[in-house]
């Protein structure tokens, strides 16, 4: 028998963070989706979420990261950092 790594499932901020660094210069969907290891029906649920919000847009078939994902993503490592401290 194998010692496996015990699995950790992602949680959704980690998704949506990976998806908006990968297209922080424009990237296809192709590219976004082995990026973040998503399938096909995942990534366009996530892209149509950070759509709607204007996390992200859509240039003819590249999707590149608008200045409010931008802020998200500063506003989740300030998170990270503020959790990861000893207090």
């Amino acid at each position: 028998m194998q010692n496996r790594k015990p699995t950790r499932r992602r949680v959704r901020h980690d998704i949506i963070i990976g998806i908006l660094e990968t297209a922080q210069h424009g990237e296809t969907k192709t590219h976004i989706m082995n990026k973040v290891n998503l399938n096909w029906k995942q990534l366009e649920y996530y892209l149509n979420h950070l759509s709607s919000k204007n996390f992200i847009k859509k240039e003819d078939k590249i999707y590149r990261t608008t200045e409010k994902g931008l802020d998200v993503i500063e506003a989740c490592k300030i998170c990270l950092k503020l959790t990861n401290s000893n207090f």
